[in-house]
């Protein structure tokens, strides 16, 4: 009788259990058998990869891939403008093609400057391509149709990665193996140059939150044979550095500044991906289910998917994000309280506009697991019960109103 109620019991855990347990990432299909070393993606069922044979186009969630042009062409950066046209960076000295529909297919819009490797626009539609060569960068004001060169940089120097935001500021992360490199910055929309810091660093990635604040990912360093990676909340005029310890190939932050790196596990460093919901303070491994810990670079889908791909593509199973609910701007109107707690977690709105509104609560682990769900009633205040959770970090969630705060939170042994 006794076994009977244990089996009885695991098969009532069953469901949950296996929920606990599931992978962060799944396994998706390459076109080739390649290395993947660009992705753009618009949808879970839109998703674009530049090979060294061309670019390729799945309808289906990466299960069928079909070839859409530029054969036996390395791609090596691929960039979905905001009018839709695709503009792909290649190799070789046709080096920026532009798809705008696919009865024309691709048409050469720039050449003479080698290897593209990054493309970028921002909100006026310009667009800045970077060179991995000492060309630097160009920018085009009219759809690709005329280029510019911007900046020259050294004979060794190769623009790897390009930040472009509000305010015509534009921020391009260099390599220079013979020293050098770092980052430099523009705020005439790229009419004009300065070196700002991070020199002799190997500086593969760039991103911005929503409060400003700058980050940086080094795959090395010239005399120190380290990579890391840094944060500048002044923009960019110092740099604080918060890992020293990983290599980081890929930066992308979401809408709720939840920051992923991609890193390299090259010279025995660990690879993967890790996660940090406080700025990069802190961060978290995330590779269950990552068959590959080589990330070559990371993409973040607007329907909230997170791609990781290189010798492999990789996809979170779940939505990093939700599209639909924007971040809670007034994030001091709710306390979360005690943190770090024992066994109850407070929640207290101080702004009268949110009385009496009903609100939802979502607890995740740190590898972004569901592990508690409620929904409260209003009146400001609001209690959850979390004492059977073991010990650690965890984040919480509270959507209001189509928007959500998030933190993470510590729970102390009793």
């Amino acid at each position: 009788m006794k076994h009977k109620k244990i089996l009885l019991l695991l098969l009532f855990l069953a469901p949950a259990l296996m929920g606990y347990a599931q992978d962060f990432w799944i396994e998706l299909e390459r076109p080739t058998g390649g290395m993947v070393f660009s992705l753009a993606v618009s949808s879970k069922t839109e998703v674009y990869a530049g090979m060294g044979s061309g670019v390729y186009l799945s309808n289906d969630d990466s299960e069928n891939w079909e070839h859409i042009g530029l054969d036996d062409i390395t791609v090596y950066s691929l960039h979905i403008h905001p009018n839709g046209n695709i503009f792909a960076g290649t190799g070789g000295f046709n080096s920026i093609y532009r798809l705008n529909n696919f009865e024309e297919g691709w048409i050469s819009v720039f050449s003479c400057v080698p290897n593209i490797i990054s493309i970028a626009s921002n909100s006026q539609g310009h667009i800045f391509a970077g060179s991995g060569s000492h060309y630097g960068l160009l920018r085009s004001i009219n759809n690709g149709d005329d280029w510019e060169q911007l900046v020259t940089l050294a004979d060794t120097e190769q623009t790897n990665t390009i930040l472009s935001f509000e305010d015509n500021q534009v921020f391009i992360g260099a390599t220079d193996f013979m020293g050098g490199g770092g980052v430099y910055r523009s705020t005439d929309n790229g009419d004009t140059w300065e070196q700002i810091g991070l020199r002799n660093k190997y500086i593969r990635s760039l991103a911005v939150n929503s409060q400003g604040d700058i980050f940086a990912g080094s795959v090395g360093d010239h005399y120190l044979y380290y990579g890391g990676f840094y944060k500048s909340t002044d923009n960019g005029g110092t740099w604080v550095e918060l890992r020293n310890d990983v290599l980081v190939t890929s930066i992308t932050i979401t809408p709720e500044d939840h920051i992923y790196i991609g890193c390299s596990n090259e010279h025995g460093t660990q690879g993967g991906v890790f996660r940090s919901d406080n700025h990069g303070e802190t961060w978290v491994m995330i590779n269950t289910g990552l068959n590959n810990q080589c990330v070559y670079g990371l993409s973040l889908a607007p329907d909230g998917y997170l791609y990781a791909y290189g010798n492999h593509l990789h996809r979170s199973v779940d939505p990093v994000f939700d599209p639909n609910v924007a971040p809670l701007q007034e994030a001091n109107d709710l306390a979360v309280f005690p943190n770090p707690f024992i066994d109850f977690l407070h929640f207290q709105f101080s702004n009268d506009k949110y009385y009496a509104e009903d609100y939802s609560v979502k607890v995740f682990d740190p590898i972004g697991r569901l592990v508690f769900s409620q929904e409260l009633g209003g009146l400001q205040d609001g209690t959850i019960n979390l004492s059977s959770l073991p010990q650690g970090l965890y984040y919480v969630s509270v959507e209001i109103r189509g928007q959500r705060f998030s933190k993470s939170i510590v729970k102390n042994p009793k």
